[in-house]
């Protein structure tokens, strides 16, 4: 990616949280659908949990430099509380219920194999923007909802593959994969990576031909990370694009890559059509206040 000026810290904060939600929206039409042939990005666009629980991750830690799990699970259950949650998934759910009555934030998430879903990973990418993170805290903040360890790695991939778009070490190019494979633990989602980064040549379609983006984890994280390495030789429009195509959890995979590529390009240069639909969301405000007074 060629770079005329260094793009600064707050600017890819907000290029991570519009591009998600514009990810959210456009793939939003389309969830849960096969092998989709016609795309249509106009239309009323409007946003997920993907986008909403970000957004409430922000809240929770935009103005503190200790992120504490017991804060973020209590903005959670404010937004819900609001009725400000749309689309949420059922190991989520649970632990919204659960901490509506009284549940302690570390006990109320879903644990075994059907935790394994995106619903930490699609809500992490605000804590890449946060100096001197802790693994254990990265846990800690996707256990309120998922108890799993693939749904951790997920989280974990995705936060890793951001950090490395703001510090410059991936620039856009197809080797963002092995850039974080050594930061995750043996799981079936690093496997699934190991085997997208020896597929690197082939296109997002025929990935998705091999590899169905379903709610689960291991299939989601993995191609939405494959797709944003696509970012030089194809860019945003057409990535989404395909990614829609391969059709299933779309608002997820679309929402994740698009935060990755937001990083990496701030944002400065949204498809001005892109950005008159985005304002009509509502959320500029909320993401101005929240970049405006981030503390890294």
């Amino acid at each position: 990616m060629e770079k005329s000026h260094v793009i600064n810290f707050k600017s890819r904060l907000k290029g991570c949280l519009i591009y998600g939600a514009i990810g959210d929206s456009i793939g939003g039409k389309y969830e849960g659908t096969a092998t989709n042939l016609v795309i249509d990005f106009s239309g009323d666009w409007s946003i997920s949990d993907d986008t909403q629980l970000t957004l409430a991750t922000c809240e929770a830690i935009f103005d503190s430099e200790k992120i504490r799990p017991e804060k973020v699970a209590a903005r959670f259950l404010d937004w819900y509380n609001r009725g400000k949650l749309t689309g949420l998934g059922a190991s989520t759910l649970k632990a919204l219920r659960e901490l509506q009555i009284g549940g302690h934030w570390a006990l109320v998430g879903r644990s075994g194999d059907y935790a394994a879903g995106n619903g930490a990973a699609m809500r992490i990418a605000p804590l890449a923007f946060k100096r001197k993170m802790e693994r254990h805290t990265i846990k800690d903040i996707c256990t309120i909802t998922h108890k799993n360890d693939e749904a951790y790695t997920g989280a974990l991939a995705i936060y890793y593959a951001i950090v490395r778009a703001i510090d410059g070490d991936w620039m856009g190019g197809d080797n963002l994969i092995e850039k974080i494979l050594d930061e995750l633990p043996d799981t079936n989602v690093k496997d699934r990576l190991i085997e997208l980064d020896q597929l690197k040549e082939l296109t997002i379609a025929e990935i998705g031909l091999r590899y169905k983006a379903t709610g689960y984890v291991v299939d989601s994280v993995p191609i939405s990370i494959f797709a944003a390495q696509k970012i030089n030789q194809i860019g945003i429009k057409e990535i989404f694009t395909e990614l829609v195509k391969i059709g299933g959890d779309t608002d997820t995979t679309c929402s994740m890559t698009g935060q990755i590529i937001g990083s990496l390009i701030g944002d400065e240069n949204v498809p001005s059509d892109w950005m008159n639909k985005f304002i009509g969301l509502g959320i500029k405000d909320s993401i101005d206040y929240l970049v405006g007074n981030w503390k890294e």
